[in-house]
């Protein structure tokens, strides 16, 4: 089953303008956070656009790979404080639906990452990967590879 890189793309834009929106339904992460989700809708929003670009590609994976670390952070720095803040207001239901999305989120921005890295080499013309060894049917041209059932490309051994 080919996939579709441009498609994967819009996904991947998608599910993260959802889940930023689930989070910040409260007000509990600093603006450092919204200005980091924002940058990163906004470069996947650049990145569909230019479809045979690859920079905006590659600029979105590095902010998306800072991004896990800052949004590491801000989660640890502000957990607390929203935490009683919104139990002072009766309203820790809500911080809680926040918070699932703000650590799902950020769990799932690894996963974002190597989809991301599969739409720049496709947009490179690069068709193996050393993540995943390829993921067309032509397993042929990975470097090292011998097929076990016996067939060689170039003969019979």
């Amino acid at each position: 089953m080919s996939l579709n890189r441009n498609a994967m793309l819009r996904y991947i834009v998608a599910i993260h303008f959802l889940y930023t929106s689930l989070v910040l339904m409260t007000e509990w992460l600093p603006m450092s956070y919204v200005l980091n989700q924002m940058t990163i809708i906004v470069l996947g929003l650049w990145a569909i656009v230019h479809k045979e670009s690859v920079i905006q590609v590659e600029l979105l994976m590095v902010i998306k790979a800072l991004s896990i670390l800052l949004d590491s952070i801000a989660i640890g720095m502000y957990f607390q404080m929203g935490k009683s803040a919104y139990q002072l207001m009766n309203h820790s239901s809500y911080f809680g639906f926040s918070v699932f999305f703000a650590i799902f989120l950020l769990l799932l921005k690894p996963a974002m990452l190597l989809f991301l890295n599969k739409v720049r080499q496709d947009r490179l013309g690069e068709n193996t990967s050393p993540t995943f060894g390829g993921w067309g049917s032509d397993t042929g041209s990975v470097p090292g590879y011998i097929p076990v059932d016996g067939q060689h490309a170039t003969g019979s051994i």
